[in-house]
This record gives C-alpha cells, structure tokens and sequence, in this order.
C-alpha cells in the first residue's frame, strides 16, 4: 500500500514539474499503461528538461514504466561454451601409456 501511494506521489509530482517548466502536459493514465508511449514521452521530457530534480523523477519513472529489454550478450555468459574436437579430455598425456 506505501508503494502505491510512493508512485502516485511520483507520478504527480512528475506532472506539476512538468507543466510548470515545460509548459506541456502529460497523460498519466497513458503513461502507466503503455509503455511505447512511456517510453516515447519521457524521451522527449527528457531532451527539453534542464532542471536536475525533473530529471531524476523522469529516469525514476522510466525504470518503475519502461521495461528493459534482456541483452543477449548477458544470457550468453550463462550458457556453457560448447564443446569442440580439440577440448578432449587427455588423462595421460603422449607417453603415459
């Protein structure tokens, strides 16, 4: 329940600071149910923005709205290399037999 009320605190404060200093207007509900238009809003906040504060609810916002997609590079770490022709397993080397 605290959460809830944190982000609806967040989300109005974001809209006062931005219509007082960018004079626009943001669509909360549109918002917080479509991240395309989440996405694409915040970015333009974001380029006309120069105050610190707006700045820091934007990139708080767009962590709590915008959901990151997984880099692939990081799942490959997971995974474990494949094995080829020359990793063979030798126990006893050339004159251990």
């Amino acid at each position: 329940m605290e959460d809830k009320i944190e982000h609806a605190r967040l989300l109005a404060r974001f809209k006062l600071q931005v219509r007082r200093q960018l004079d626009q207007s943001v669509d909360l509900d549109r918002l917080v149910q479509d991240a395309e238009y989440a996405r694409t809003r915040l970015a333009e906040i974001e380029d006309l923005a120069e105050d610190e504060e707006l700045l820091v609810m934007l990139l708080t916002l767009r962590e709590i709205l915008v959901p990151r997609k997984a880099a692939p590079a990081a799942t490959a770490e997971l995974a474990p290399p494949p094995k080829t022709a020359e990793s063979r397993n030798y126990k006893f080397g050339a004159r251990g037999w």
